[in-house]
């Protein structure tokens, strides 16, 4: 059973890295609230999201005109590319490894952002997993802590505020 929740966790970091509007966070806090250990969902997780962040990388390197049209269709707006892609170009691979390490980032912008912005594939890769793991067990063990409390209603508020603060930040972050 252990091995389905790691492939869970895999595929869950996957496609919120990638292109489909999953938060993060919600699949790492809830990982954590199973009681899988935070080194084991840190390691899968890491590796899935930095996997799902190859499929935003390439989208945002090969498709500026898609991106523009139908970028808002993917929760991607073209003002925060554009944003993403003066960071990168200023802060070079430094902004990678600390926009991965900072929860309530989303992965998509950067992945996108590195790719429109014509960042190093390999670089890329490297500061997108040493980034990925830290953010993966910082937010996994969390969860874990609140599943030791074995309150509910911490646990229950805890959850909405995953799933609701990275969309309450990136509205903050339009303005």
């Amino acid at each position: 059973m252990k091995n389905f929740k790691l492939a869970g966790i895999v595929i869950g970091t996957f496609l919120s890295s990638s292109i489909f509007p999953l938060p993060s966070e919600a699949v790492l806090v809830s990982a954590g609230l199973l009681g899988i250990s935070p080194i084991l969902i840190a390691i899968f997780g890491g590796i899935g999201s930095s996997l799902g962040s190859i499929v935003g990388y390439w989208l945002g390197k090969g498709s500026n005109s898609f991106l523009k049209k139908y970028g808002k269709y993917f929760l991607i707006d073209p003002k925060n590319l554009r944003f993403a892609e003066s960071w990168f170009k200023r802060w070079g691979n430094l902004s990678i490894l600390i926009g991965r390490i900072i929860p309530f980032i989303p992965y998509k912008i950067f992945s996108v952002g590195c790719g429109f912005g014509k960042i190093n594939f390999k670089n890329f890769f490297v500061f997108t997993l040493i980034g990925s793991i830290p953010r993966c067990f910082l937010l996994s063990y969390f969860g874990f802590l609140i599943a030791l409390t074995r309150n509910v209603y911490l646990t229950l508020a805890s959850f909405l505020a995953f799933l609701i603060l990275p969309s309450l930040i990136e509205k903050l972050l339009k303005k």
